[in-house]
Parts: structure tokens; C-alpha cells; sequence
């Protein structure tokens, strides 16, 4: 009995991935968009902060809408389920849009693009929330954490994929690279319809079960805490140690939104590379991440979370510098590869840390609000802040700045005193539970 039980909790690795399929759609067509799109801007605009203002459309409309498509998603039945329903239009819009924006080049109308951007925006909002709700609906909390390391390990496969695309496709024609992606957005889809029956998950069968013994429709709905009662929250502790965190989190992902949203047009603008060979650079950011993932879990365990972070911070602050001083396509390419392992430390251990400082298991869904709430707002505005001092400075700084934002990241991370506590053993299997029904 205790073998079966066992097995049953093991994770389908297999089935993971099929699942995955659909958060990977977001990670290639994100980074092939943001990688080209930012060029054509930049051919109409000429400004940097122009270029980082319509950038950041997507986390705007992704703030208002996701939200508001994942709680419809909790209440919608059909024969195909609840969140696959919404993958099956939002995948091929999302696929179409983002093909006709590669048609539209300088000097054909700047509103035609600004409309394909706005609808493919819109329609990848619309799938996104339920591309991640998808997977707990058929992992058990046991293995959730399993089941996240999978679906973000394929979204970041799909980020390499498109970078290599940068530097294989793009030469050839933009138009192909777009469409190549789109193909696969769709193909993507065709294949997680077949490998992926939602009506099994479960979650759903739960659900169902329980509306027909009532007799009517459950609605999914969690308390939540306003924005504003989550603040008066953090502001009334009297350790400021959340809000040095929230701050940090905050700085360091408006110099990565930023470095992210602005590099091809600063490879085109200042090193003189085609629009593929800027893009195709971040392949080794992207690269060094997955590579380093996993260590970064580890070593946050065997040194601590703040200290790991602080590592990672220090990496990108010398990589940024050094790239500054010497604005070389090899010497960039080399400390891409470091910073990426800085930003695997950083990011792995933030999040967590955001968990262990909720002073009590029911305030873990509050915080991890916040969280998201800081990285959202450094997406939208970054690029236009960082932009904004470029275009003031000179063309050729945007390591420079970008570095400043980390500088000051890590000045906020030192102030942090929590975030490592020792709990019970009873505490610990209460608050990893209280995490993965997030």
C-alpha cells in the first residue's frame, strides 16, 4: 500500500511538459517580440524612452486583464475544461497578430503597428493566466513545486529558441522569423489539445462532482486583500525588512526590464550589429539562467537566500561596468553569460524570501501579491525611466544606468534583517503547503 501510494505521488514528468506547452507559446513569441519589435519603434520614434513606453504596453494590459481572464477561466465549463477553451482562441489570435506585426515597417504608418501590438497584447493577456493555472489544476500540491520548476524550464527553452531564431531567421527575413514562431505558437497548441484532456484533471473533476450533489454552479473565489490594505500592512511592521525587499525587487527588475526591452536597440544603435545579431546576443543570458537554475536553489539553501541574491547582484553590477568600459560584441557576450548566472541567483531565492517574511501562513497570498505587484510596476515603467536618462546622457550608457538600478538594489537588500528564519518542522510543512495551493 505505502509503494502505490507513493507512486501516486510522484510527478508526471511527461504529461508536465505536454502541460507546459502552452506557458511555452509565451516565452518564444515574448522574446522574439521583444527582441525586434523594440527596433521597429525605434526606427519611427528615435528615443529611447519613446521606444521603452510602448515596450512596456503588454505589462499594462497584462495588469488589467489577466486578472480579470483567470477568474472567468475558475467559472467557465466546457466540454474542453476551463482554461483550454480560452488557449484555443488566444493561441492562433495571438499567432496572427503577431505576424502582421512584422509586416509593418518605417516609413508605412506608425498606427498600424501601434493596433497589431495592441491586439496581440490583448489576446496573449487573455490566455496567459490560464496557461499558468493549468498545471495545479492537474499537479497535486505535494508536487507543485515540481510541476512550476517544469512549466517555467519550458518557457525558458521557448526564450532560447527564439533568440537562436534572432540570429538564424531574422537575416533571412523578419517576416519568416515571425511567422516560423507563429507556426510553432499553433503547433504548440494542436499538440497540448491531444496529449493534454483537462476534463480528467482533478480540479476539475472535484468540481463537478461537487455542483452536481448541489446543484448548482460553484464559484471559485479567494479572499484578497486590497493593494492598498497589503502597504498598510507592510508599513505598519515595525521591521522594515518586507519593504527593503519590495524596494530591491523593484530596482533590480527595472534595470533587467529595461537592459531587456532596449539591448537590440542599442546593439543596432551603438555596436553597429544588424537587428538579428543584437537579438540573438541575449541568447547567452538566457542560456546561462537555465544552466544555472538549479544551483541557485542549492546554493540559496547552503549560504542563505540575502546572500546568494547579494552575489548575484554584485555579478551584475561588474558585468554592466565592464560592459560599459568596453562596449566590445565579445567582452558583452562573456559577462551576458555571468550576469545570467546573477540573475538565476536573484531571481530563484526573491520570491521566497517574500514568503518567509508573511508573518502568518494565511498572509503568504498577500505577499506574493506585493511581489508581483513591484516586478509588474518596474516592467511598465523601466524602460521609459531608463530610457529616458539615454536619451538624456548618450546612446552609449544604457549599461551604465541600468547598472545604477542595481547598485541601488543591493543597498536595499544589506538593509534586509528577515527572510531566513528558522521554523519548526511543523511550521515549515504548514507554509510550504499555504505556497503551493498560491
Amino acid at each position: 500500500m505505502k509503494k502505490l501510494s507513493e507512486k501516486k505521488e510522484k510527478l508526471d514528468i511527461r504529461h508536465t511538459f505536454f502541460i507546459g506547452l502552452a506557458f511555452f507559446t509565451t516565452g518564444i513569441s515574448w522574446s522574439m517580440y521583444n527582441t525586434q519589435v523594440n527596433i521597429t519603434l525605434f526606427q519611427y520614434l528615435g528615443a529611447y524612452a519613446l521606444v521603452g513606453a510602448w515596450m512596456a504596453m503588454d505589462n499594462v494590459i497584462g495588469v488589467i486583464i489577466q486578472p480579470i481572464m483567470g477568474s472567468i477561466s475558475d467559472n467557465t465549463r466546457t466540454k474542453f475544461g476551463r482554461r483550454i477553451p480560452y488557449l484555443m482562441v488566444g493561441i492562433p489570435l495571438a499567432a496572427v497578430f503577431f505576424v502582421l506585426i512584422s509586416i509593418v515597417s518605417y516609413p508605412q504608418p506608425m498606427w498600424i503597428l501601434l493596433l497589431w501590438m495592441f491586439f496581440f497584447n490583448i489576446s496573449m493577456a487573455s490566455y496567459r493566466s490560464q496557461a499558468v493555472a493549468l498545471m495545479p489544476d492537474f499537479v497535486k500540491p505535494v508536487n507543485r513545486s515540481k510541476g512550476n520548476a517544469v512549466i517555467n524550464f519550458m518557457g525558458g527553452i521557448g526564450a532560447v529558441i527564439a533568440y537562436i531564431f534572432n540570429l538564424v531567421l531574422v537575416p533571412i527575413s523578419l517576416f519568416l522569423a515571425f511567422l516560423v514562431v507563429a507556426i510553432i505558437m499553433v503547433l504548440s497548441l494542436v499538440i497540448l489539445i491531444f496529449t493534454v484532456k483537462e476534463k480528467d484533471s482533478f480540479t476539475y473533476k472535484l468540481i463537478v462532482e461537487t455542483e452536481e450533489k448541489s446543484g448548482e454552479k460553484v464559484k471559485t473565489r479567494k479572499e484578497k486583500m486590497s493593494i492598498v490594505e497589503s502597504f498598510k500592512d507592510v508599513f505598519s511592521e515595525k521591521d522594515k525588512s518586507t519593504l527593503f525587499i519590495l524596494f530591491a525587487i523593484f530596482f533590480w527588475f527595472v534595470g533587467y526590464q529595461a537592459l531587456e526591452a532596449l539591448f537590440t536597440v542599442y546593439g543596432v544603435d551603438v555596436l553597429g550589429l544588424t537587428r538579428s545579431g543584437a537579438g540573438g546576443m541575449l541568447l547567452y543570458v538566457a542560456l546561462s539562467f537555465l544552466l544555472f537554475a538549479f544551483p541557485a536553489g542549492i546554493l540559496g539553501t547552503k549560504i542563505g537566500r540575502k546572500l546568494t541574491i547579494k552575489i548575484g547582484l554584485v555579478l551584475w553590477i561588474i558585468s554592466l561596468i565592464i560592459m560599459f568600459l568596453i562596449q566590445n560584441t565579445t567582452v558583452i557576450s562573456i559577462f551576458f553569460v555571468i550576469a545570467g548566472a546573477g540573475w538565476a541567483f536573484i531571481n530563484i531565492n526573491s520570491i521566497v524570501i517574500v514568503w518567509e517574511m508573511a508573518p502568518t501562513v494565511k498572509k503568504i497570498g498577500t505577499y506574493t501579491g506585493l511581489y508581483y505587484f513591484f516586478s509588474f510596476m518596474a516592467a511598465i515603467f523601466g524602460p521609459f525611466l531608463i530610457g529616458l536618462i539615454i536619451d538624456a546622457l548618450g546612446n552609449e550608457t544604457l549599461f551604465l544606468v541600468s547598472s545604477f538600478f542595481f547598485i541601488f538594489a543591493l543597498i536595499f537588500v544589506f538593509l534586509v534583517k528577515r527572510g531566513e528564519i528558522e521554523l519548526t518542522e511543523a511550521e515549515k510543512l504548514e507554509r510550504q503547503k499555504a505556497i503551493q495551493e498560491l
